[in-house]
């Protein structure tokens, strides 16, 4: 799934689907906000979140007026419909990184092969690296076959509490040196997803 799509000419744009992702949920508390607060908030500048702002109005997404922005009620609908589930893990065996944040995709371990396409897609966003985990049998595995519950139990508890797990889910694990850039390359593996 593609929230944004890459314009035909002109430059790239400096973001992607986990940007508009996190300005919607920096909008979910119903407050308005200005746009250098909801840019510095997410981590872009100002100029790519107009752009972010101009395109979620023009979806009626959030409501922009002289006062500020503000999500919708189509916006907040957006938002619960996802699949996606977030959750600070702090730091894991199983991760490279100090930071981790752990990322549940409802009903889409199908799609992953080996787990090196988000792992590429963190990296491309900014994380030091990803590892992707399937429920499975009942057991979280990373693909092909290495069980976490039985290789790292304490991990496997932790994603168990934080996560109410369901077979076919996928868990993708960013890690970095920050919590926010873990975050942002969960998001952009698991946006890969959908």
């Amino acid at each position: 799934m593609k929230l944004v799509d890459l314009p035909r000419y002109g430059p790239v744009h400096r973001f992607g689907n986990h940007h508009v992702y996190r300005t919607l949920m920096v909008l979910s508390d119903q407050k308005r906000k200005g746009r250098k607060q909801i840019a510095d908030a997410v981590g872009i500048g100002e100029g790519s979140m107009r752009t972010i702002i101009e395109y979620l109005r023009g979806l009626d997404m959030i409501d922009v007026r002289q006062t500020g922005v503000k999500i919708t009620r189509h916006g907040n609908a957006f938002l619960s419909d996802l699949p996606i589930k977030i959750a600070d893990i702090g730091h894991g065996s199983i991760a490279l990184g100090k930071e981790c944040v752990a990322v549940q995709m409802s009903n889409n371990g199908n799609k992953i092969k080996l787990g090196v396409e988000q792992r590429d897609s963190a990296i491309m966003a900014g994380a030091e690296g990803a590892t992707t985990l399937v429920m499975k049998d009942g057991r979280l595995t990373v693909p092909p076959d290495y069980v976490i519950d039985e290789q790292d139990p304490v991990l496997a508890k932790l994603l168990h509490e934080r996560f109410n797990l369901r077979e076919g889910d996928a868990i993708i694990i960013g890690t970095a040196s920050t919590v926010s850039k873990a975050e942002d390359g969960a998001l952009a593996a698991a946006f890969d997803l959908l």
